[in-house]
């Protein structure tokens, strides 16, 4: 259990008013910059959920992905629903979370192929702060909320429907 009371990340940082503004704008900023798509960040975020094993990371949504995409996501690397842009910083995004300095020229170059330098900047400091929640969920062992499991619940339901 948490050692700050609150149910979900917003909550508990909401409990440190020094902090909760400056951390829920940068946040914001993040889905609202012009360098790297919103489902791009969010296709990298939900892959540190999946390597982490977060699962209240993993069913939470900041952005609408394409069909399937969210499913197919551990198999990016042979998954016709990802092309190269995606390829790229989806292997950025690996390496990143198991050993940032294992990060090579090769990986910002194929980054930067796609998005230019302010991208991969962009990319860069998005994992830092992506990685940062991720692990801040754990740590504060995060449960997975009523209403995001009826969320993915709804979006069940519809995909049965478009079949």
């Amino acid at each position: 259990m948490s050692w700050l009371a609150g149910g979900d990340r917003q909550s508990i940082i909401g409990q440190l008013p020094a902090l909760a503004a400056p951390v829920g704008n940068l946040y914001q900023a993040l889905w609202s910059q012009p360098h790297l798509p919103p489902a791009v960040l969010e296709l990298c975020r939900l892959r540190l959920a999946q390597l982490h094993g977060s699962e209240v990371e993993w069913r939470r949504r900041e952005v609408t992905l394409a069909f399937g995409e969210a499913q197919a996501l551990d198999q990016w690397e042979s998954s016709e629903l990802f092309g190269g842009n995606l390829r790229a910083c989806l292997a950025f995004t690996e390496v990143y979370a198991m050993d940032a300095q294992a990060l090579t020229d090769a990986h910002a170059d194929l980054v930067k192929s796609y998005y230019g330098e302010a991208g991969l900047v962009l990319l860069v400091e998005a994992l830092g702060i992506l990685d940062g929640m991720t692990r801040l969920s754990l740590l504060w062992q995060l449960p997975v909320q009523e209403k995001e499991k009826e969320k993915e619940k709804e979006k069940e339901k519809e995909k049965e429907k478009g079949l």
